[in-house]
């Protein structure tokens, strides 16, 4: 009788343990497949982080902004009519997640936090190739 009560609190402790870490897992999964949410929050989070920039460095063009997040990256920077070209995903860089919805959300966001309505063309594959545009 004693020997069961035993076994069963430790059956349970053990399933207790596995279904948290679990849980959490799977929610960050299913929520990697949702392409609304991750461009949502992207967007969310690119204004976030633009802003802080903005409180604290003087970045006054569209350029300066563009090669700030270069800099910040580690990404080349190029330069074309109206749009700046980046050779590789600075988003990635900054938030680790490797989604054509994540970027574009991020750099939308990232830009808008200084006043700029962008255009962000992802061209993802094995190297990444970014075109943000600025809207008039």
């Amino acid at each position: 009788m004693r020997g069961e009560k035993l076994t069963k609190k430790w059956r349970l402790i053990k399933l207790s343990r596995k279904h948290s870490s679990e849980f959490a897992v799977r929610f960050i999964e299913e929520i990697l497949e949702n392409d609304e949410i991750l461009y949502s929050f992207s967007l969310r989070y690119g204004m976030e982080k633009g802003s802080e920039v903005k409180r604290n460095l003087p970045l006054k063009t569209f350029k300066d902004v563009a090669e700030f997040l270069g800099m910040f990256s580690g990404v080349g920077v190029g330069e074309e009519k109206d749009a700046v070209v980046f050779d590789g995903c600075p988003s990635r860089e900054i938030t680790e997640v490797r989604k054509k919805e994540v970027c574009k959300g991020f750099l939308e966001g990232f830009f808008k936090a200084f006043g700029y309505d962008v255009e962000v063309r992802a061209e993802c594959g094995e190297k990444c190739r970014i075109e943000v545009r600025k809207l008039h």
